[in-house]
C-alpha cells in the first residue's frame, strides 16, 4: 500500500511508523488509521521485522480526530467508524476494533510519545505495549471539554492500565497528564528529555530484537492478552499448553546454548 499519511521505514530488525501530517499536528483522520492498520499488518508478516515503534513527525504525536472530519456529519462519521471495525474477521470479536487488532499481532509496539497525545490519539495509545514519553508530552481523552464521550474500548483499556480511580479521574475532567503524571500513574514507563525520545525507543526495541526469541515474545503477549479475557484456571492451562510447545523449538535451543556459551543469542524466530 501506498502510504500518503504515515512513513513507514525498517532498520535493524525495527518498523518505525511515523504519523506524518505535522502541519495538522499528526490529527488523525480514518485515512491515517487505516494506513497504521496495514503498516503494522505489514510489521507483523515481515520476518525480519521483531519489533515496532510508532511515532509522530514534528512537534505532536496526535492532536485527536481531523477538524474536517469533526465538521462532517455524524452519521457519515459514524458509519466510517463502523467500518473501521469490521475488519480482520479471522480474529476474536474482541481484537476487531479499529485499534484493538494490535493486541492479537506478533510483534510488540513502542510508543515514542512527542507532544500532544489527545483524543483518538491517545486512544491508539492505550493498545501500544510500552509507552515512553517526551518531557514535553502531555496525554488525556479531552472527549468531555468537546461534548463527547469515550471510544474505541478505551473505557476496557484505560482502567487496565492505570487503575479505576485515576482512569475515572481522567474520564469525567477531560484533562491532559503532563509526562511526569502520566509516569506517576504508570501511562508511561519513561520519561526522556525531548531529544533523547526515538534513541530511547530504539534503544528498548534493540534489546528486545537482539535479547529476545520473537517466537517467545510473540506467544507471551498472545497469552496476556487473551488472558485478560478468561479466568485463572484458562491462563494456567494455556500457560503450561503453549510452553511445553516451545520446549524443544528452535529458539529453545538456541537461547540455551547462548546461555551455556555466554555470548548472545542468535534466534532463527518463524
Amino acid at each position: 500500500m501506498a502510504y500518503e499519511q504515515i512513513l513507514y521505514e525498517t532498520a535493524d530488525r525495527i518498523a518505525t511508523i511515523t504519523l506524518n501530517r505535522p502541519d495538522r499536528m499528526n490529527a488523525m483522520p480514518p485515512r491515517m488509521i487505516g494506513e497504521i492498520h496495514d503498516a503494522l499488518q505489514e510489521a507483523d508478516r515481515d520476518n525480519n521485522v521483531r519489533v515496532v515503534i510508532v511515532t509522530g513527525a514534528g512537534k505532536a504525536f496526535c492532536s485527536g480526530m481531523d477538524m474536517e472530519v469533526l465538521r462532517t456529519p455524524a452519521q457519515q462519521v459514524m458509519e466510517e467508524s463502523r467500518e473501521l471495525n469490521v475488519r480482520d474477521a479471522a480474529l476474536r470479536p474482541d481484537f476487531r476494533g479499529a485499534f484493538s487488532y494490535m493486541l492479537a499481532l506478533r510483534k510488540p509496539i513502542i510508543g515514542a510519545i512527542n507532544g500532544i497525545c489527545v483524543g483518538v490519539g491517545f486512544t491508539c495509545a492505550l493498545y501500544f505495549d510500552i509507552r515512553i514519553a517526551a518531557e514535553s508530552a502531555r496525554m488525556g481523552l479531552l472527549y468531555p471539554r468537546r461534548g463527547l464521550s469515550i471510544e474505541e474500548g478505551a473505557s476496557w483499556m484505560l482502567p487496565r492500565l492505570i487503575g479505576l480511580a485515576d482512569a475515572i479521574e481522567m474520564v469525567v475532567t477531560g484533562r491532559t497528564l503532563s509526562a511526569r503524571e502520566a509516569l506517576e500513574r504508570r501511562l508511561v514507563t519513561h520519561v526522556v528529555p525531548d531529544g533523547q525520545l526515538l534513541a530511547k525507543a530504539r534503544e528498548l526495541a534493540g534489546e528486545i530484537a537482539t535479547q529476545c526469541s520473537p517466537v517467545g515474545v510473540a506467544v507471551a503477549r498472545r497469552m496476556v492478552y487473551e488472558h485478560l479475557l478468561s479466568d485463572l484456571a484458562t491462563a494456567i492451562r494455556e500457560d503450561f499448553q503453549e510452553l511445553n510447545k516451545l520446549f524443544g523449538g528452535a529458539d529453545f535451543k538456541e537461547g540455551i546454548r547462548a546461555f551455556l556459551q555466554r555470548r548472545p543469542p542468535n534466534f532463527p524466530g518463524w
